[in-house]
């Protein structure tokens, strides 16, 4: 029992950060950066106004991180996808290693969002204004409004 409220609490907190990260809309008029790095990729790094990202990647890996008056910085190493989205003043950090595909959202003032994964399996962690969400292989926290969940260790939170 313990094990499949781990699996439902995880898909259902996946499932809330797609469809809020998707619905909430943008308020902010800087102008967005992106940072991507591809398999082999050099690193990456932007700063425009009050937007920035930054991205790195190994040879088989590749990384995206966003910023829309916010930062986003992913990393991803062997064999790993990372993503991280920083909006309207949020830091959004993504880690990913040995086939991890981790994601992270940060969306408001002093929102921080930040995952690490390593491992095969999909997580994320999204924080809401003032909140700091933060997901590793070790588990999660969630201090403020927000929500975070991996498939890899099948732990979440819900603030």
């Amino acid at each position: 029992m313990f094990h499949i409220k781990r699996i439902l609490g995880g898909a259902a907190a996946l499932g809330f950060a797609c469809t809020f990260a998707a619905l909430v809309p943008g308020t902010a008029s800087a102008a967005p950066v992106a940072c991507t790095t591809a398999p082999g990729g050099g690193d990456i790094a932007a700063l425009v106004e009050g937007s920035q990202c930054d991205s790195s990647a190994d040879g088989a890996s590749a990384a995206a991180g966003f910023g829309l008056e916010g930062w986003g910085s992913a990393e991803a190493m062997n064999n790993a996808a990372a993503l991280a989205l920083g909006l309207n003043g949020g830091t959004a950090v993504s880690n990913g290693s040995f086939g991890g595909a981790p994601a992270a959202i940060a969306f408001g003032p002093g929102a921080v969002a930040q995952n690490t994964a390593a491992g095969l399996g999909l997580s994320i962690a999204v924080a809401a204004p003032g909140s700091t969400i933060t997901l590793t292989p070790d588990g999660a926290v969630c201090n403020g409004a927000g929500i975070a969940g991996s498939f890899t260790t099948l732990q979440g939170c819900i603030g």
